[in-house]
């Protein structure tokens, strides 16, 4: 079983009992099973339902990159009982990256606390036959369909790092997007695509397994997961994207309710044991204050709308 399956299997169980017992918390993602946003929500619906004393329940939203889940946390009741857990692509990328959103991050959310954060990877599978980052950009360079990356969805941010390491390499990679990292990481696998730009989470498992190749990391520095493996800007290729994930309510939310969630979650970060369950997902814990996250997601927006147009990206519908 892999790490992710186990930290998946250790939560599940009382995400079925809340289920069954009527009135729940649910903490809403926009990918599939088996990948970091949903190992990292279920465990702070653990969190949540130990720390409330009531049922919380992870669902899995899947499609339009994650929009739909969105949209849905949007047009709940903002009574604290429907939060969503994201990665901060959909916050910071998305208005950049699509023409018409049925959603504003700023106006239509507010911040419970960032949960956690990591690093991107650049993985290979067996399609590419390649042992490090040098020989993989030689071998891209002149192989032209078979050099192909996935991503959990046109639009997200691993799709536009894949698309910037293309460019910054000097060539093209054909993208192939799915619902969510965790099948683009078993197609990775199996040969049916050569290369994966994902969270570390979700390409530790199988890396470790030694049925993928982790060449480099996209962070500014290299990951404490994976200190053997260099990163895209000490290889030469100036690219520094940092990974993180957070916790949302609806805009209206009441302030009391806010807090309540906020100081339940940020108390259980703080625990070793939290910080043990991450480092299975790869992550670290990182709680902020609201103000905080906002600033951030704010700032790195600004950075995503040049670094889109820098890219030549045509923004979809």
């Amino acid at each position: 079983m892999s790490a992710i399956a186990a930290s998946i299997a250790l939560t599940l169980q009382p995400g079925l009992a809340a289920a069954q017992a009527g009135s729940s918390l649910k903490i809403v993602v926009g990918f599939a099973p088996g990948g970091s946003v949903d190992a990292l929500a279920r465990q702070v619906a653990e969190t949540l339902q130990t720390a409330l004393g009531r049922p919380a329940l992870v669902e899995n939203r899947t499609g339009a990159a994650g929009r739909l889940a969105i949209e849905q946390v949007k047009a709940s009741t903002p009574d604290g009982d429907t939060l969503l857990l994201v990665p901060h692509g959909p916050v910071t990328l998305f208005p950049h990256v699509f023409k018409s959103l049925k959603f504003d991050m700023e106006k239509d959310f507010v911040p419970v606390t960032r949960i956690a954060t990591g690093d991107y990877a650049l993985s290979i599978g067996p399609a590419a036959p390649a042992k490090d980052l040098a020989g993989f950009i030689a071998w891209a360079k002149t192989a032209g369909d078979k050099a192909s990356f996935g991503s959990p969805g046109a639009g997200t941010l691993p799709h536009l790092l894949g698309v910037s390491v293309a460019r910054a390499i000097g060539t093209t990679m054909t993208h192939v997007p799915y619902r969510g990292s965790a099948p683009a990481m078993t197609d990775l696998a199996g040969g049916q695509i050569a290369a994966v730009l994902s969270p570390v989470t979700e390409a530790l498992p199988l890396h470790s397994a030694g049925k993928i190749r982790i060449i480099a990391t996209a962070g500014a520095t290299r990951s404490p997961f994976l200190q053997g493996v260099p990163t895209l800007k000490e290889s030469g290729i100036d690219i520094d994207v940092p990974l993180w994930f957070a916790l949302y309510a609806p805009a209206a939310t009441p302030a009391a309710t806010l807090a309540k969630l906020r100081t339940a979650v940020v108390q259980s970060l703080s625990k070793p044991e939290a910080a043990q369950k991450m480092k299975v997902l790869g992550l670290v814990p990182a709680p902020s204050q609201p103000q905080e996250q906002l600033a951030l997601q704010r700032k790195e927006s600004q950075l995503w709308e040049k670094a889109v147009k820098l890219s030549g990206f045509t923004p979809e519908d």
